[in-house]
């Protein structure tokens, strides 16, 4: 049966048993009401046991379904006590009001065991909504249920009230802090639906005392289809799927529906102070004090969410500026890699860019130093390059690791001429030419030295060497053929007898 079908067909039950009550006897009243709930109450016994000894669900989550369990087969022999007393099988209901007064301790259990466990602030938050949501919530039960009300000649029989109200009103706060934990979007779970349940009985309870106080029919004002409702819609829960406990939710730091709930109870028990004092002209001091209390809970609560809310900015802020690193960097080196450098440097080339210098380096020696102390080692050695690379550079000169072991480099603001290559090949070496791009092969050559330092890896002295390519970057001209010609310049540096560096020219040049 769908769920929505489910609690519609639970409501009309409801609703039709409490219109039909004033047409039947007492006994027929208080008969068709225990045996409703006798059986609803059983049947979600039955189910929620099945569901305690089922080894799929954790140990917390059938502690809860034992909770349960407990807790509407207790509910359930109580109202079977209840019947028969009403049928005249002996005086048992007192016995009958204990055992459904006990089943009601027990649901809360089972929703604080079948809740998400939280940790730090949101276990102090979580602890601050359960007392401020109490609070309101007794400022309701003492000004409707209690304020007022004497009971002559019962000794003690105030203060029994106010515990067996306050732990209604207990029942119903975890009610409402467990239905404020629904995620947007999700369908009922059984924990909802249990919830739900508890805090109709919690309200019906609260309101048959004020009934029981008033000297009113025992199903006024709705609780005698309170009772059947809460039995239903427990009985439904006892057939749905669970929520997954134990894991706080970064959501509940946010406003969304249901997170809105515990704070109902508050702005009602507002709304009644300032009813009674517009009538009245005076509050009861209980009223008073116990609103002051619950506002001053709310207020901490809002300071720790806004503290939480700030440090899960900054987490956010770390996060976003992780992500943005390594959606543009090697993950070995640290380098740039391969599309971040060829944006950066399609920004540069796309504007004024006199004296800009593509290098293209090749490790010499990596490959025996990769193949003989392995690839850790090999990565080692890449990074140690690189931070020796990134050490001689300037900072807005890009560096990054294109391939294996080879990193291509971009300056800016070098010098250049116009002369010609000796041999026409449009390959000239860097060795003695005053001038053309004097400042690039200084770089270069004060890279090679750097690179070529032993460096220790492993527990191991190796030393790797390096050759590079030039090429000077034309007015107009792209990255792709600027990278292609300093490329073809750094395989004749290795041509060359490697650890030298080779500048390219255009033959025509």
């Amino acid at each position: 049966m769908r769920l929505r079908t489910a609690l519609l067909a639970s409501l009309v039950v409801a609703a039709a048993l409490q219109a039909l009550y004033p047409f039947l006897p007492r006994w027929g009243q208080l008969a068709v009401s225990d045996t409703v709930i006798a059986l609803a109450s059983g049947y979600a016994a039955f189910h929620y046991r099945r569901r305690a000894a089922d080894p799929a669900n954790i140990r917390r989550m059938r502690l809860a379904f034992g909770c349960g369990t407990v807790a509407c087969g207790i509910w359930s022999l109580g109202n079977v006590v209840l019947l028969i007393s009403t049928l005249g099988a002996g005086s048992l209901a007192g016995v009958g009001g204990l055992l459904s007064t006990m089943a009601a301790g027990f649901v809360p259990i089972a929703l604080i065991l079948a809740a998400p466990r939280p940790h730090g602030l949101a276990a102090v938050r979580l602890l601050i909504d359960v007392a401020a949501v109490f609070g309101a919530m007794f400022a309701l039960a003492w000004e409707f249920v209690l304020s007022g009300t004497q009971v002559p000649g019962e000794v003690g029989g105030e203060g029994y009230r106010v515990t067996i109200v306050g732990l209604l009103v207990l029942g119903a706060v975890i009610a409402l802090v467990t239905l404020a934990s629904a995620e947007p979007g999700q369908g009922g779970s059984a924990q909802q639906l249990l919830a739900a349940a508890a805090l109709v009985q919690a309200v019906t309870l609260l309101a048959a005392t004020r009934n029981d106080l008033e000297g009113h029919l025992w199903y006024a004002d709705g609780v005698g289809g309170g009772y059947i409702l809460g039995a239903l819609v427990m009985a439904v829960s006892s057939r749905l799927a669970t929520s997954r406990p134990g894991v706080e939710r970064g959501g509940a730091l946010v406003f969304r529906g249901w997170a809105l709930l515990p704070y109902v109870p508050v702005v009602f028990a507002v709304a009644t102070a300032a009813s009674r004092q517009a009538a009245t002209g005076q509050l009861d001091p209980v009223l008073v004090w116990t609103l002051l209390a619950t506002f001053s809970l709310v207020l901490i609560r809002q300071f720790l969410t806004l503290a939480s809310l700030g440090r899960m900015t900054e987490v956010l802020e770390e996060q976003r500026d992780t992500l943005e690193h390594q959606a543009s960097h090697d993950a070995l080196t640290g380098l740039l890699n391969r599309p971040a450098f060829d944006s950066r440097a399609a920004d540069i080339l796309a504007g004024p860019h006199l004296g800009v210098t593509a290098m293209v380096l090749d490790l010499d020696g990596f490959k025996p130093v990769n193949d003989s102390h392995g690839h850790a080692a090999g990565d080692d050695v890449l990074v140690v390059v690189a931070r020796r690379l990134s050490a001689e550079l300037r900072a807005e000169d890009l560096v990054s690791r294109i391939g294996g072991d080879e990193f291509a480099i971009l300056l800016t603001g070098v010098r250049s001429s116009e002369a010609e290559g000796s041999d026409g090949s449009g390959l000239r070496s860097g060795e003695g030419d005053e001038g053309w791009d004097g400042d690039a092969e200084e770089v270069a050559k004060r890279l090679l030295r750097r690179i070529s330092e032993p460096m220790r890896v492993h527990g191991h002295t190796v030393t790797v060497g390096g050759s590079i390519g030039l090429a000077a970057a034309d007015e107009g001209g792209d990255l792709t053929g600027l990278l292609r010609r300093a490329d073809t310049a750094m395989y004749a540096a290795k041509a060359a007898g490697k650890g030298t560096v080779r500048r390219y020219e255009s033959a025509a040049a």
